[in-house]
C-alpha cells in the first residue's frame, strides 16, 4: 500500500513522501504496547496494549500535530519514518481480543505513530466509536480528537458553566472551534481570538463574538467588549506569547486552561498566584487505562447528545484528495485553514 510518511525533520512538504509499504496485519501488534511516543515493544514494565482495531480507511484528518511532528517541535520525539495523521474513519477488518464485536463496523478512531491515519490500512486505538447516526465519513474523520479534547479542556478540566465569559485562543482551528461550541452549549459568553477577518466571520457563524489579533492588540479588543471586566476563563490551545498576554485578561479567581501548544512553549510568569489565578493542564493522556476508557465513553455520550440537539457539529471545512496532502499541510502550517481539513484515502 502507499502511505504518507515523514522522513527527517523540516516543513511537511519537504519531508513527506508517498512510500510503498506492507499493509499491517493483526500479528504485527502481538507483544506491542503504547508509550507517550506511540507504539513500542512491550516489556516487563509495560504490558501489551489491547485496545485497538485494524481499519480499512476511507478518510483521515490533518491537524497541527502533523506540522509540529514534522518540524521536530512536538513535545514527544517521534522516531522516523512514521505515517502522519492522528485520526480517521474506516471499516474494522481486524481487532485485538475484546474488540472483535467491532469487526465489519464503520468507526472513527485515533491513530498513533508510527501507524498514523494517512494510509489505506491502519490501526485505531482506545478512542474507537461507531459513527453517530447521520454523520458522513468526511465529518466523522475530523470529529473525535477536537471534540473529545475540547470537552476535556472546557468542561471536565476547565469547568466552564453558564453565565461565565470565556476567551478562546486559536478559535478558528479544529480544536478551537470545538471549544467555542462546547462553551456556548454550556451557556457561557464566548470571545474568540483569531487571526483574520475571514476567521472572525467563521467564529461568528458558530455563535461567538470574535476579535482579530492581526488588526491590533487583542487584549484591548477583548477589554472593549467586556467593558474592562476580567474574564472567568481563557481556554488556550496556543500558549506561547499569545497565551501569556491572554492570561492578563483573567479576573481574580480566573483560570487559564492549557490544552495545546500551537504557538510554542514558554515559561509561565511566576506571579500568577498573587492574582488568585489558576493554571489548569488538560490533555487526553496520562490516565490509567480503565479511567481513560471511562472518560472516552462519558465524553462520547455527552457529545452524541449535543449532536442530536443541534448544539454541536464537526467543523470540517475542506476535503482534499490524496495527492494534495503536502499542500494541505503547508496551508495548516501557514494558518490558512479554518476548522478541520480531511483527506480522501484511495483503496490500497
Amino acid at each position: 500500500m502507499q502511505a504518507w510518511r515523514v522522513h527527517g525533520v523540516g516543513e511537511p512538504a519537504d519531508v513527506l513522501r508517498l512510500d510503498e509499504i506492507p499493509e499491517p496485519v493483526v500479528d504485527d501488534f502481538a507483544g506491542m504496547t503504547m508509550a507517550l511516543q506511540g507504539w513500542v515493544p512491550a516489556s516487563p514494565d509495560l504490558e501489551p496494549f489491547t485496545d485497538w482495531v485494524m481499519m480499512r480507511m476511507s478518510h483521515a484528518a490533518l491537524a497541527l500535530p502533523d506540522v509540529t511532528m514534522a518540524r521536530g517541535h512536538y513535545p514527544v520525539p517521534v522516531e522516523r519514518p512514521y505515517i502522519t495523521g492522528q485520526e480517521g474513519v474506516g471499516e474494522v477488518i481486524g481487532a485485538a481480543p475484546g474488540w472483535e464485536h467491532m469487526l465489519g463496523k464503520r468507526v472513527a478512531a485515533v491513530a498513533i505513530q508510527p501507524w498514523g491515519s494517512l494510509a489505506p490500512v491502519t490501526v485505531g486505538i482506545s478512542m474507537i466509536f461507531e459513527i453517530p447516526e447521520g454523520m458522513s465519513d468526511e465529518q466523522a474523520a475530523g470529529f473525535l480528537i477536537p471534540a473529545h479534547t475540547a470537552y476535556h479542556a472546557a468542561i471536565r478540566r476547565g469547568q466552564v458553566h453558564e453565565g461565565e465569559t470565556v476567551v478562546v485562543l486559536g478559535a478558528a482551528g479544529g480544536l478551537g472551534s470545538a471549544i467555542v461550541q462546547l462553551c456556548l452549549a454550556q451557556g457561557a459568553r464566548v470571545i474568540a481570538v483569531v487571526g483574520s477577518a475571514d476567521k472572525v466571520a467563521f467564529c461568528e457563524t458558530l455563535g461567538a463574538e470574535a476579535v482579530d489579533h492581526s488588526a491590533g492588540d487583542f487584549t484591548a479588543q477583548v477589554r472593549a467588549l467586556t467593558g474592562g471586566a476580567g474574564v472567568h476563563a481563557v481556554i488556550d490551545p496556543v500558549q506561547g506569547e499569545m497565551g501569556a498576554h491572554a492570561q492578563t485578561l483573567l479576573a481574580p479567581d480566573g483560570r487559564r486552561v492549557l490544552c495545546g501548544h500551537a504557538g510554542g512553549l514558554v515559561a509561565h510568569e511566576p506571579h500568577f498566584y498573587m492574582y488568585n489565578h489558576t493554571l489548569v493542564g488538560a490533555t487526553l493522556g496520562s490516565y490509567p487505562r480503565d479511567e481513560m476508557r471511562r472518560i472516552n465513553r462519558e465524553t462520547q455520550d455527552a457529545l452524541v447528545t449535543l449532536l442530536a440537539e443541534g448544539r454541536y457539529r464537526p467543523t470540517v471545512e475542506r476535503v482534499v484528495d490524496w495527492a494534495d496532502v503536502p499542500e494541505a499541510c503547508t496551508d495548516l502550517a501557514q494558518r490558512r485553514t479554518t476548522g478541520r481539513v480531511v483527506v480522501r484515502i484511495p483503496s490500497a
